[in-house]
């Protein structure tokens, strides 16, 4: 089965219905739920989330964002090597680097994103949202 690492994008479009993108994120989660492959979001998107959430909609939504991602989702590891690995790839933004780090190290398949730009760098397969419900 597929191990698919979902950018912190993707998820947020979900949580805060954010137009236009979420239907194909929806679709993504549903399939995740479905088990059509097994979804992974990286463990600093997760404060990340909270605090996005929070302030878009307030400390309960925040909490239940947080809540809602742990009961759908597994959670990569972050470890010191993941960082140093994320410093060296030459991609523009570290957070997207460190994604792509996580993601190898927890042996993910894959990287679904609406940037697949930032994540030129990765050595395993990036998605779009639409290409990646294609290939399910």
């Amino acid at each position: 089965m597929k191990r698919i690492l979902l950018d912190t994008n993707v998820v947020l479009d979900v949580l805060l219905d954010r137009q236009p993108f979420v239907d194909e994120s929806r679709q993504i989660w549903q399939a995740s739920d479905e088990g059509r492959f097994d979804g992974y979001v990286a463990t600093f998107s997760i404060p990340n989330i909270h605090y996005i959430c929070g302030r878009q909609s307030g400390a309960v939504a925040a909490q239940n964002a947080v809540d809602e991602c742990l009961a759908a989702f597994e959670v990569c590891a972050l470890y010191r090597e993941c960082i140093l690995a994320a410093r060296r790839m030459p991609g523009p933004d570290f957070e997207d680097n460190l994604q792509i780090a996580c993601a190898i190290t927890d042996f993910l398949h894959g990287i679904v994103t609406r940037d697949p730009t930032d994540f030129a760098a990765s050595p395993i397969q990036v998605y779009t949202p639409a290409q990646f419900l294609a290939s399910l």
